[in-house]
């Protein structure tokens, strides 16, 4: 890629899960608090592994994101902009190049969705980023995380919850004249944690991978 990024949590998010208890009470049919503990543990195996997959952070969070742009890039002309480790972004606190404060829409601007910062010129033209190390202390992340991100979390947990008490190896269960079920069973490209569905819904937001 060119750019080696450390992050630094300055203020963490309050909590990772990605829905809360009510909102997987509510879709699992649950009424009492005798299973919450189980619930819970559901909710954050489901968050950690959406963030796994789209190697990403989803809650709001405060912290410092360092660059440090190859020599090789630098030589070349540099880097036409920065991706930040969290985004959306909120309120950013500094960014800082090679030691020296830049100021936002004069030095530096950003989409704030994407979490990409671009070097602006003295005429206020983009160029590239041709100095290193750069440090960018920022809010970034959803305050609320997003319906269909939380649909995808509810849809693992629910997943979880009713093949609690069948045989995971079963593919099928047929009761001649009363029930006839085929359960979804993972293979080929399809073998891993997740459905089809869920994947369908974050790729949306999944940080690109590159070998």
């Amino acid at each position: 890629m060119g750019v080696r990024v450390t992050t630094t949590i300055v203020t963490p998010a309050s909590t990772y899960d990605l829905v809360t208890l009510a909102i997987a009470k509510e879709e699992l049919g649950v009424t009492g608090s005798d299973r919450d503990a189980q619930i819970r543990r559901y909710i954050a195996s489901s968050s950690a592994a959406v963030a796994q997959y789209c190697s990403r952070v989803f809650p709001v969070e405060t912290v410092a994101d360092t660059f440090e742009i190859e020599r090789a890039r630098l030589q070349f002309g540099g880097e036409a902009s920065l991706q930040a480790s969290r985004w959306p972004i909120g309120t950013i606190t500094s960014l800082v190049e090679a030691g020296t404060a830049l100021i936002r829409d004069v030095d530096y601007k950003v989409d704030e969705t994407s979490g990409l910062f671009y070097r602006l010129a003295i005429s206020g033209l983009s160029t590239t980023w041709s100095s290193s190390p750069i440090v960018l202390t920022y809010v970034g992340g959803y305050a609320s995380i997003p319906a269909d991100i939380q649909d995808a979390a509810v849809r693992m947990i629910r997943s979880r919850w009713f093949a609690k008490d069948r045989d995971p190896l079963a593919r099928s269960e047929s009761i001649p004249g009363v029930r006839d079920v085929t359960f979804w069973v993972p293979t080929g490209d399809e073998a891993g944690n997740m459905p089809p569905d869920v994947v369908d819904v974050l790729d949306n937001y999944r940080v690109p991978q590159f070998a």
